[in-house]
């Protein structure tokens, strides 16, 4: 855990605007179910044509007006990476564009030094959700969200999009993370806490009723086949946090977001890297960190001084370096 947390805000795709673990040939990720409904193309998104390579500012032109009584979504090129089906993290370049005259709104720069992250869940506006679901890491995708699902019909007079107008997003999609872990599931070990997993990941656990162990612990709960983690490394995880004996302290899953952090001394306590390091993307771990290799005799937040701690971690992935 971070010395002092800050998870990061993502920046939002709107007019306001590797190390993955194995998949299927298909893209398909093992036991994960699709929670967003996968678009559809249409008549709409055919007067749209995209042109360009993946890593450069694609050439969007659009036979304006482009409209539809639905969201519609056409891969322009197609990746070979996991697919993403909802409610995971992704990293991604964009251009937005007014559907209706066919004008630019804004753009990343397609070349890492601005690219964003964010976690997509059904029933945005618009449900971006929707339009990327089934499309795998490495595409390149064209959708288009009519006026109802872009805005609620209302228009967004400062963005120069009238109540009828459409917005066309091109996103490159770069990086598809777990949603939770994925892998092997190992045997529980002696002396550690049970822990059991919700549907969409969320883990929870059962308290030993004896004394914390005075050694740092570590076991291996679910076995992922993704890249091994090393130190330096930026980290895409899913984390919660208990006093050994007492309450929750932290979750990820709270906030709804997973947590990045770079694995590297000062940022994060003793016990979190060792936990970390040598582990690999898809695995879910559990750590439990007495005081020296936590925060020690320091009260922070919820935990209070010289408390044991007990962390529950799924790697979901290694973040693509910044250029």
């Amino acid at each position: 855990m971070r010395k002092s947390i800050a998870i990061a805000t993502a920046l939002t795709l709107s007019i306001s605007l590797a190390g993955c673990t194995s998949a299927s040939d298909d893209g398909s990720l093992p036991g994960v179910k699709a929670i967003c409904e996968q678009s559809v193309g249409g008549s709409g998104i055919e007067k749209v044509s995209v042109s360009g390579a993946l890593g450069a500012v694609p050439t969007t032109k659009i036979a304006a007006p482009a409209t539809s009584d639905k969201i519609e979504t056409k891969i322009i090129i197609e990746g070979t990476g996991p697919k993403f089906t909802g409610g995971q993290l992704v990293e991604f370049e964009y251009t937005a564009l007014n559907g209706g005259t066919g004008d630019q709104l804004e753009s990343t720069n397609f070349d890492g030094t601005n690219a964003v992250s964010q976690l997509f869940s059904s029933g945005g506006y618009p449900d971006i959700c929707h339009g990327l679901s089934g499309a795998r890491e490495g595409s390149r995708i064209a959708m288009l969200f009519p006026a109802e699902f872009a805005h609620k019909g209302e228009g967004i007079p400062d963005g120069a999009i009238s109540k009828t107008d459409s917005i066309v997003y091109v996103v490159d999609l770069i990086r598809v993370y777990l949603p939770y872990a994925i892998g092997d599931s190992k045997p529980s070990q002696t002396g550690f806490p049970s822990v059991v997993r919700a549907e969409n990941g969320t883990p929870g656990i059962t308290q030993l009723k004896t004394e914390a162990p005075a050694e740092f612990k570590l076991a291996t709960l679910i076995k992922g086949a993704g890249a091994v983690v090393k130190q330096g490394d930026v980290l895409k995880v899913h984390y919660s946090g208990f006093v050994w004996g007492g309450e929750p302290f932290d979750s990820s899953w709270e906030r709804g977001e997973p947590a990045e952090f770079q694995l590297s001394e000062g940022q994060l306590i003793k016990g979190f890297i060792k936990a970390l390091d040598g582990q690999t993307v898809g695995s879910q771990v559990i750590a439990i960190i007495p005081p020296s290799e936590g925060y020690g005799e320091a009260e922070q937040g919820k935990i209070p001084a010289n408390s044991t701690l007990i962390f529950v971690v799924d790697i979901l992935g290694i973040k693509t370096p910044a250029k």
